[in-house]
């Protein structure tokens, strides 16, 4: 097994133990309140309204969810089926049930424990470890992350889409995105938020009606498909059988790996963008987390993947993208590859500009003035232009390495402070200014 498989299956085996560990710890409360964290989402869609001090609950989990609903959705699932099998899907939903407490928890901690606006998993590392050395190692590992899975893969997915569709040159998708991304961010996050807010249900509804379209008229072959999933899921691997064999099977170690690229459990990503909001109180905010994972994991990438395997498109060579464009086109005609194109376009751009306000947040903890700043921002434009042309295994071998340097301090800080989630928190529409009292170490 190569060395980016075996950080892979180490990586993958970290983060599900986590999950399962919290989720038992939390005796399943995240899982026990889907249907309420997705009741929350719906209904916040309908009344969103930005706060005096921050953004509104709904209008940061739709940020977050914009960082997460990229390229993973789509050329993240076709490499998770191409490299892993089947088998795969499974495990991605694996991921995205245990990091559903994952999720929560992060969160959690971010809205009891931070100070600062979209400061959160810095400020909860430092209250776990005052130190202020994990906090630095996952400040500097979210600087990177925001350039790898970030930027680097969703410019890559995007312009590899556009390519295929109508061969549009890959440079120049990366530099229309480069020019958008600047643009919008020079009107602030708050423009960002509101942005994500009406942006996310929009294109997440329109991906999920088009994917519907080809799924309804062959549900026939759904059963199969299930099965074929789950039995895949379980083929060890083939340096050997047993345990061994089970962990470094492929569709384990691509549908963890993948699974954790879609849905983001345990970076500690979607706790900076929370940390801007008014929340009522930690319990609710964690569970706008769950909502999360549920839509983009357990919907969005299962569609995708029931997409691909109910139409079953074998072009030689197909890979990432390609294989999702060809599933689509195989069954709605040739402009599906052109909707494709864009729904890639859109959602890339949307994960681009919430990972610029986390790279932008870990920044300012590790370089506190506006010369480094600027600088990021330009590194941040030139890297939408490089992505565009970069092989996509490079890409996400890049990717993978950079989610594990913040991933780990993160993990560390909620073990540390798993006492915390059994905690009562009082429900105030003012929570935002109580937490801002309580002190920030003992």
């Amino acid at each position: 097994m190569t060395l980016p498989a075996v950080f892979q299956t180490a990586f993958g085996c970290t983060l599900a133990l986590s999950g399962l560990y919290l989720t038992c710890f939390l005796r399943f409360y995240p899982q026990r309140r889907i249907f309420r964290a997705l009741f929350s989402f719906f209904k916040g869609s309908v009344s969103k309204k930005d706060g005096q001090e921050g953004i509104s609950s709904f209008s940061a989990s739709a940020a977050a969810l914009a960082g997460t609903l990229g390229t993973g959705n789509i050329a993240g699932v076709a490499a998770a089926l191409v490299s892993g099998g089947a088998g795969a899907v499974f495990w991605m939903w694996v991921s995205a049930f245990f990091g559903m407490a994952l999720k929560y928890a992060e969160i959690f901690l971010s809205a009891r424990l931070s100070r600062e606006e979209s400061n959160g998993p810095i400020s909860y590392i430092q209250k776990a470890f005052p130190g202020g050395k994990l906090a630095i190692l996952f400040a500097a590992g979210c600087t990177g992350a925001s350039f790898g899975i970030g930027n680097l893969a969703q410019v890559n997915a995007a312009a590899e889409s556009m390519y295929d569709a109508c061969g549009f040159p890959r440079i120049l998708t990366g530099v229309l995105i480069a020019a958008a991304v600047f643009l919008i961010y020079s009107g602030g996050k708050k423009q960002v938020a509101s942005l994500a807010a009406w942006f996310v249900p929009l294109t997440g509804g329109v991906y999920l009606a088009a994917a519907l379209w080809i799924i309804l008229p062959r549900l026939s072959l759904l059963p199969g498909v299930f099965r074929m999933i789950v039995s895949d899921a379980f083929t060890p691997g083939a340096v050997g059988g047993g345990m061994v064999g089970f962990l470094t099977g492929r569709a384990f170690r691509c549908g963890i790996a993948r699974g954790v690229f879609t849905n983001e459990a345990g970076l500690g990503s979607a706790p900076i963008i929370h940390s801007a909001s008014c929340p009522s109180s930690p319990e609710e905010e964690g569970l706008w987390g769950v909502a999360e994972v549920t839509l983009d994991t357990l919907v969005m990438c299962t569609l995708t993947a029931a997409v691909i395997l109910v139409t079953a498109p074998h072009s030689p060579g197909s890979d990432s993208i390609s294989l999702t464009a060809e599933a689509f086109s195989s069954a709605l005609g040739g402009w599906a590859k052109l909707f494709l194109a864009g729904a890639s376009l859109l959602f890339a751009f949307s994960s681009i500009l919430t990972w610029e306000w986390c790279g932008e947040s870990a920044l300012l903890f590790l370089c506190p003035n506006q010369t480094g700043i600027r600088i990021y921002h330009l590194l941040f434009l030139a890297a939408c232009v490089l992505g565009s042309v970069l092989p996509v295994k490079a890409v996400l071998s890049i990717s993978d390495l950079l989610n594990f340097y913040m991933c780990l301090p993160n993990l560390l800080a909620i073990f540390r402070l798993k006492g915390e989630l059994k905690t009562k928190s009082p429900k105030s529409s003012a929570y935002k200014k109580q937490k801002l009292q309580i002190p920030f170490a003992e």
